[in-house]
């Protein structure tokens, strides 16, 4: 059996991204969101999603934006401006040892806070720029995770290069580092009882959405479960560079295109939510 749970990532971080996505919900293409926690949306469509009964998972923010917790108590993750220190930085910072781990677990039991007040128990947990598989955050993140019954988590960890379709050598490089340590993290979480799905797809596919990728994808889809990650939404010509890119609006065309239902019964693939999984 190859059953597929196809995630929306950052539900809540801008209303056009929350609009593409509720668009590829209602169409059946995207099965499971990812709820920011900091983004202009985030309050009002973790309520829609409740209200909707969408299977929805925390996306964990440690890199971009405002945090939920004050500045005294989480400082080292801050710049002066009180906003997160982008992702270089905080990686960086954490290679320095500058960034406290009591205020990483800080901000972390926020979000997670926010979430439960607000949707209810997560189907899963994610990421923004995959932080949570970072061998700094996982020791921090399991322990939580295990606490509040959270079971499943995402494992970022693509092979490459993907069959049928080229991609650069840097995000080859890039894909393969952070396999590396979705691996590492993969033992760490098993080991507090937080499943993952077997397989994990979508970290090639960024940038490089098309069609006739996604069906390359899908013709080469393993046996077990498998996560696809995407990130549709509308025109956002005024957002941040990833936010403005053509590619959010791809990948709603992609994602909404009446071919992919056909393919896949043709491949004989289930189209399930994370909620499925439990």
């Amino acid at each position: 059996m190859r059953r597929l749970v196809i995630t929306a990532d950052d539900l809540g971080i801008t209303s056009q991204r929350s609009h593409g996505i509720f668009q590829c919900v209602e169409d059946g293409a995207v099965t499971t969101v990812g709820i920011i926690a900091n983004g202009v949306q985030s309050s009002l469509d973790a309520r829609h999603a409740k209200e909707r009964d969408l299977a929805a998972g925390l996306h964990f923010n440690l890199t971009d934006g405002s945090a939920l917790s004050s500045y005294t108590d989480i400082e080292s993750l801050l710049s002066t401006d009180k906003y997160f220190l982008g992702d270089d930085t905080f990686r960086r910072m954490i290679g320095t040892g500058e960034i406290d781990r009591v205020h990483v677990e800080r901000e972390l039991r926020a979000q997670l806070q926010w979430f439960l007040d607000i949707y209810g128990q997560p189907t899963h947990v994610s990421s923004h720029r995959h932080i949570h598989v970072h061998p700094f955050i996982a020791p921090i993140l399991a322990p939580i995770l295990d606490r509040f019954g959270i079971a499943f988590v995402r494992i970022p960890s693509e092979p490459v290069p993907p069959f049928g379709y080229e991609i650069s050598e840097a995000q080859i490089e890039s894909i393969q580092e952070l396999s590396k340590d979705a691996e590492a993290a993969r033992t760490l979480f098993k080991a507090h009882g937080i499943g993952c799905t077997d397989h994990f797809r979508g970290l090639a596919l960024s940038g490089n959405a098309s069609q006739r990728n996604l069906r390359h994808i899908l013709s080469r889809l393993p046996e077990g479960t498998t996560e696809l990650m995407v990130h549709p939404g509308s025109m956002n010509p005024s957002g941040d560079p990833f936010e403005s890119d053509p590619q959010r609006q791809t990948e709603m065309q992609m994602l909404l295109n009446e071919a992919l239902r056909d393919e896949f019964a043709e491949r004989k693939i289930e189209v399930c939510s994370y909620r499925e999984l439990y």
